[in-house]
């Protein structure tokens, strides 16, 4: 039974203290190079991507201590990792959000 809009379910989208830092670090580095428009771009949509098809990335491994996969993402100019726990439907960002040169 395929899925109607009406009961699509997003995926939760979490990150920690330390990875919302380092996007607002991000932010400004984006600033001063001229792209902060592109950067708040980038960022929107990757979150809208992880709430509703996460498997955007590329997976770079299973973990052992949970049911999910360590995957990387790229929108331009951001490079994230996060995982993914399609059981839970639970994204979490795990690394600082990384910017890709000009």
């Amino acid at each position: 039974m395929s899925e109607t809009p009406d009961s699509f379910m997003p995926y939760r989208v979490t990150s920690s203290d330390v990875v919302n830092q380092e996007l607002l670090t991000i932010a400004d580095a984006a600033i001063r190079q001229g792209i902060g428009s592109g950067y708040l771009a980038a960022l929107k949509d990757i979150y809208r991507r992880l709430e509703v098809y996460p498997q955007f990335g590329e997976p770079l491994m299973d973990l052992e201590l949970e049911p999910a996969q360590l995957w990387i993402g790229t929108v331009w100019p951001l490079v994230l990792r996060y995982t993914l726990d399609d059981e839970r439907r639970l994204v979490m960002v795990v690394a600082a959000f990384s910017m890709l040169p000009k």
